[in-house]
Parts: C-alpha cells; sequence; structure tokens
C-alpha cells in the first residue's frame, strides 16, 4: 500500500513539475510574442501575418522552428507550404529572427496555451476575416504627419525621421533614402492596425535600435498613418505629376545648357586670334623695305 502510495505521490509531484514548467515557458513565451511577433501577428486576428491561433495543432513543430527563424531560407529551398503562405500575403517578406530554438518553443508553447484545443473541435478550419472599417484622418493629421516624415517636425523622444531611410513618392517630399523599403503604397498592404503595430513596436532590427529609448507616441503614430494613407490614395497621380514635372526639368534644363554652350563658343570665337603671331613683325619689315627702294 505504502509503494502504490509513494507512486502516486511521484506521478503527481513529476505532473505539478511538468504543468509548472510549461506555465512558465508559455509566460516566457508571451514576452517574446510581444518582443518579436505583434507588430505583424494576433492571435485570434488576423493582421499583417497570418492569425496563429491553432497553429501548433496545424504544423508539425520541427517545421514551425524553421519558418519563424527563416522563413526566406525555406522558400527559397522550395518548401511547398512555405512558398503558398508566402504568395498568399502578397509576397511580403518575414524578417529572420534571431531567436534559439528554445526560445521559439517558449513562443509556441504561448500560443498553444492560447489556443482552443483541437480534442473539443474548438479549432476553427479558416479564421474569421473581421471587416476593418477605415480610420477616417484630417487634413491636419496629414500634415503633421508629413512634417513628422519629413523630419520638419521632430519627434517628442527626438527619434530619426523616416525619411532617411525610407522614400514616398509625393511632390511635397524630396526623395528619401535607399536603406529601407519603399513606404508610398505601404498602407495598401498593411492598413492601420499593421502600420500602427509596427511603428510602435518595430519589429525590424535596424528600426528597433535607431527608435530604442525614442518611441513615437500614439498621436505620433496616428500621424504618420494619416500621411502614409494620403500618400498611398495619391500615389499614382503623383507619380504623374513627377514624370512630367521631371520631364519639364529636363527639357528646360537641356535647352538652356545648350543655348549656354552656344554663347559661351560665340564669345570664344569673337576674341579667337583673328592674325598670325608675327603679322606685325612682317609688317614692319615690309615697310623698312619700302623705305629703303
Amino acid at each position: 500500500m505504502n509503494i502504490h502510495y509513494r507512486y502516486l505521490v511521484s506521478f503527481l509531484a513529476i505532473g505539478a513539475i511538468f504543468c509548472s514548467s510549461f506555465s512558465s515557458m508559455a509566460q516566457d513565451g508571451a514576452t517574446l510574442f510581444k518582443q518579436n511577433c505583434s507588430a505583424c501577428h494576433k492571435l485570434g486576428t488576423r493582421l499583417v501575418g497570418p492569425d496563429l491561433i491553432g497553429i501548433t495543432e496545424k504544423r508539425q513543430e520541427e517545421w514551425l522552428i524553421k519558418f519563424i527563424k527563416s522563413s526566406q531560407a525555406m522558400i527559397k529551398a522550395g518548401d511547398a507550404d512555405a512558398v503558398a503562405i508566402y504568395e498568399e500575403y502578397g509576397q511580403m517578406v518575414m524578417n529572420d529572427q534571431n531567436l534559439s530554438d528554445d526560445e521559439v518553443k517558449a513562443i509556441l508553447a504561448y500560443i498553444k496555451s492560447e489556443s482552443p484545443s483541437a480534442s473539443t473541435g474548438d479549432v476553427a478550419e479558416e479564421t474569421v476575416e473581421v471587416e476593418i472599417v477605415p480610420i477616417e484622418y484630417s487634413e491636419e493629421d496629414i500634415k503633421n504627419g508629413l512634417k513628422l516624415f519629413s523630419g520638419q517636425k521632430a519627434f517628442k523622444a527626438k527619434g530619426p525621421s523616416c525619411l532617411s531611410c525610407h522614400n514616398v513618392t509625393n511632390e511635397k517630399l524630396i526623395s528619401g533614402g535607399l536603406l529601407a523599403k519603399d513606404l508610398t503604397n505601404v498602407y495598401a498592404r498593411m492598413g492601420d492596425a499593421g502600420l500602427a503595430g509596427i511603428i510602435g513596436n518595430p519589429p525590424f532590427p535596424a528600426m528597433a535600435t535607431s527608435y530604442e529609448g525614442k518611441e513615437l507616441d500614439s498621436t505620433e503614430v496616428a500621424q504618420l498613418i494619416a500621411f502614409l494613407k494620403h500618400a498611398d490614395e495619391v500615389s499614382e497621380t503623383q507619380e504623374m505629376q513627377i514624370e512630367k514635372s521631371g520631364s519639364s526639368i529636363l527639357l528646360l534644363g537641356g535647352g538652356g545648357g545648350l543655348i549656354l554652350l552656344f554663347i559661351l563658343i560665340g564669345l570664344h570665337w569673337n576674341r579667337r586670334l583673328r592674325k598670325s603671331v608675327k603679322h606685325d613683325i612682317f609688317k614692319r619689315q615690309i615697310k623698312g623695305s619700302d623705305s629703303i627702294i
């Protein structure tokens, strides 16, 4: 009887340790998820990337670890599922995650703890699409967003301007940096929620480093989104205007330069040496010869 009792106690103790370990892993995973995944993923809602509820039931852990750590490596290797996801989400590149296998497992444990159990039949076959109502921004929001993006107006926490790394095709902006993606049509790809997530909690290493300790407040995020939405809406018109403006500048500049070149050539030609260098010497010699004769 005592032996059975000891076995029971040991079994319960092991079970408690396992549950405690899983709970601790899920808690760590929640922190890691917020730091590395929340800008593009939500649980229960499709954001920039897919909804991750129930993902541990749909994919093997080994596959998920590989995909999370380097989705592009799997796509280039021709993994059918990885390629299908890449195409479904408009070839949006998921950044490689500098995480250990244990950290990825902690994230997966957190997702599993937040997902309905497959055994109860609660895991939905497809994510329910929630209609997202676009936010209406004021003209003042757009103007302030333009100033923040270009650096005409400084961020409250003194972070760098967006224009230093990104370009937006707009007649009110000079050409921006080429270090990161062009953001002219980023609103069409990500919408309000996606942009708010990335701007408010940057998942990209370079961007995260640039704004570390210099986070934007909610008003600045909203104003930047307002400008990016406006830039996307007028992008086709802007591109045509800039192309025409560029052609006009090229025509005027080229024509004006050609005229200036002809003027310089004419001035130089008028100042050319019209007679031989020894003309005066010959003239004096001839004159002297005539007087002797």
